[in-house]
């Protein structure tokens, strides 16, 4: 199990975000081996995964998901990322993982085999859809622990985190937009 380095840049909270500076190319940034979402000590491997961000904007692409997905690959930001997890959260994980494998397996066996059953083929893309599509909606929930909020060159914003784990971090400010500097007006002369 790899340990607990801390970075040279502190990881910092910003509401229920985690600041998270980039490692370095090709480095992953390894968060305390406590669990993510109670802040009890981890107990098993570590998930350890690329998250991948690019700005909301795009998703207006979707009309034409060639040129969407074209578009995404180019510009995502990616960082990598190894988080900790409890057994009771890792067990809850792994449950949700499986069930986001065999649902779709499970829709395409139906759709094989219902038809021999002489089920209506309505019926059987109906239950082939809903399972696959569960079964992808599970693993977008489940399969990462934690959400990117924002990655660029420097650092990643995500979410997911809960509350024990967080308050860990050293909170930062919420950056405010810059507000021009005016002069003052010249005295009066008079």
């Amino acid at each position: 199990m790899a340990t607990f380095a801390p970075s040279p840049h502190p990881i910092v909270r910003q509401g229920m975000a985690l600041i998270i500076p980039l490692a370095g190319l090709g480095q992953t940034a390894v968060l305390r081996p406590q669990c993510i979402k109670c802040g009890a000590p981890a107990d098993g491997k570590p998930v350890e995964r690329t998250y991948y961000w690019h700005h909301p904007a795009l998703y207006l692409l979707i009309v034409s998901p060639l040129i969407y997905l074209i578009v995404a690959v180019v510009v995502r930001k990616g960082m990598k990322v190894r988080v900790s997890l409890c057994l009771q959260h890792a067990q809850r994980r792994s449950i949700g993982v499986t069930l986001a494998w065999v649902l779709p397996v499970a829709g395409i066996a139906d759709a094989l085999i219902l038809p021999q059953l002489n089920v209506d083929g309505g019926v059987v893309a109906l239950i082939t859809v809903v399972l696959i599509v569960a079964g992808l909606v599970i693993w977008a929930v489940v399969g990462n622990p934690i959400r990117p909020k924002s990655i660029d060159q420097y650092r990643g914003v995500f979410t997911g985190f809960g509350e024990n784990f967080l308050q860990q971090f050293q909170e930062t400010a919420a950056e405010a937009p810059a507000v021009p500097q005016v002069p003052p007006p010249p005295p009066a002369i008079g």
